[in-house]
């Protein structure tokens, strides 16, 4: 009996644990900024600095969210409440054109921007594919920014 209790114990202090890691998992991909920053890809216009500092694969590879920054070297930068960061968006995928959403977007000081883009992923692609994003105006400012760069499922 005490060896059953004792493997009890250890089992549902397993399934806690697991719970704990798959919750923690689902949340952080939740968030558009929950990302830790590194950098992907950069391109710079007009004062205004785009970098992809992270990317995920979500919802069993169907979805990818890409996680970037807004600075000014500038100017401060102002957004209209409701109106996205990154306008005409076009993002390509193994030679795949595809049309992303400015998701969410948080300021973090009045020169800097943080958000994150979400893009359907083509149903078949290679394990490492090429990828580019494209916009040409952010916070209604034209230009052309393109950040090639490469993804791995």
């Amino acid at each position: 009996m005490k060896v059953f209790s004792k493997m009890t114990n250890r089992l549902g202090g397993f399934v806690l644990l697991l719970c704990f890691l798959v919750g923690g998992a689902w949340t952080s991909s939740q968030s558009a900024l929950a990302a830790p920053e590194k950098t992907v890809g950069t391109a710079e216009n007009g004062g205004i600095k785009l970098t992809i500092t992270n990317y995920a694969i979500t919802n069993y590879g169907q979805e990818m969210i890409l996680y970037y920054t807004v600075e000014s070297t500038t100017d401060n930068l102002m957004v209209e409440d409701g109106k996205g960061l990154l306008e005409n968006l076009e993002i390509s995928i193994a030679n795949n054109s595809l049309q992303g959403i400015d998701a969410e977007h948080k300021k973090i000081s009045s020169q800097k921007y943080q958000g994150a883009v979400k893009v359907n992923m083509p149903q078949y692609i290679p394990a490492t594919s090429n990828a580019a994003l494209s916009t040409d105006a952010i916070l209604n400012q034209k230009g052309q920014w393109t950040i090639n760069f490469q993804i791995k499922k």
